[in-house]
């Protein structure tokens, strides 16, 4: 579903991503981890569009990037972004946030389908009436996520969706995703900064440092601490205090 081939990103004289390759298969879940800085956020937006200086090769779906519309593009995947107190519109009902790509769309039965959505998250129709500001941080993700599926999309690009939650809220979203990617049959591509989450929801992780990708693991080398680079056990044993990999 996502082909990454020697992918280099500037910003001006600065060199933010370094010749990373990965590819992800169709229903697949796929972890991007890295200390700040190390570029990961930025693989992301790039391939989403949201950056225009690269080189490399992206695809999505079979599809060079840069062949693809925006509004296409946004069909195939969409992003949930880190904090949800900023990502949702503060003067929009919910019901007009998960619609309004609907609408962009020109997608038909909107009301019933926006309906569809909250219930598909645990709200239910009856949160159509209210404001970001009448939720808690767990709702607001809840419905952002809501409002990422509403054009029916293949992928899902997720950045840090939970480290902007409450510790005893971060599961049930976590949780929540994971449901929605058997039920979809949805392709995720995940950053964090938090191996145990990165362990708990995806099947293969690449690990990045500097700009670079420094290994490709699957869950269970993870677990096993099978790891080849010494900055990948650096990075594992400082994660190690109040973590446990499940």
């Amino acid at each position: 579903m996502i082909r990454v081939e020697n992918l280099t990103i500037r910003f001006g004289p600065v060199t933010a991503v370094r010749d990373v390759s990965f590819s992800i298969a169709e229903g697949e879940a796929f972890g991007l981890v890295g200390e700040s800085g190390s570029g990961k956020s930025t693989v992301l937006r790039t391939i989403m569009g949201l950056n225009s200086d690269w080189s490399g090769v992206i695809t999505v779906d079979g599809t060079p990037v840069r062949q693809t519309g925006r509004k296409a593009l946004a069909r195939l995947a969409q992003m949930v972004f880190q904090d949800p107190y900023a990502s949702l519109h503060p003067r929009f009902a919910i019901g007009q946030i998960i619609a309004e790509p609907m609408k962009l769309h020109g997608m038909s039965g909107i009301e019933a389908r926006t309906d569809s959505l909250l219930e598909m998250i645990g709200l239910g129709p009856s949160f159509r009436f209210r404001f970001p500001h009448e939720l808690s941080g767990g709702q607001r993700q809840r419905v952002a996520i809501a409002r990422a599926l509403a054009l029916e999309p293949r992928i899902l690009v997720l950045d840090e969706p939970t480290s902007a939650l409450d510790v005893s809220i971060q599961a049930e979203i976590l949780n929540l995703l994971n449901r929605l990617r058997r039920k979809l049959n949805l392709t995720f591509l995940l950053v964090s900064h938090d191996l145990a989450v990165i362990s708990y929801m995806c099947d293969r992780l690449a690990i990045m440092r500097d700009a670079q990708m420094v290994e490709v693991l699957s869950r269970e080398d993870l677990r096993q601490r099978n790891l080849k680079q010494t900055y990948s056990a650096e990075l594992v044993q400082s994660s190690l205090v109040g973590a446990t990999f499940g």
